[in-house]
């Protein structure tokens, strides 16, 4: 059994807005780090592949988010801490052809 997700309240209101593609991503991805955790302590470096250590926390990029999270072992729970999209606008000299 893979540990629970826990997404802080305070970032409900930001999935509701993320597009159902990135949101379903995003979720997936959730998924695979929690039923990985089964496996894995963390600070094991095999998580290189899937999260960053960040602070305290781990770090993952998907769908155009950055999420900072803690896994919880002991409570067998990934806890969502932080949500961010990353956005980048090119100048129009370096955007691609249309």
């Amino acid at each position: 059994m893979s540990f629970s997700i826990h997404i802080d309240q305070p970032l409900a209101p930001l999935l509701e807005e993320l597009p159902p593609p990135v949101r379903v991503s995003l979720e997936a991805h959730l998924q695979r780090i929690a039923e990985t955790a089964e496996f894995l302590l963390p600070e094991d470096p095999r998580w290189e592949d899937m999260v960053q250590p960040d602070g305290d926390g781990l770090r993952t990029y998907v769908a155009g988010c950055c999420v900072r999270l803690h896994l919880l072992p002991r409570r067998r729970e990934l806890v969502v801490e932080q949500i961010g999209r990353v956005r980048i606008r090119l100048p129009d000299s370096l955007a691609l052809a249309r």
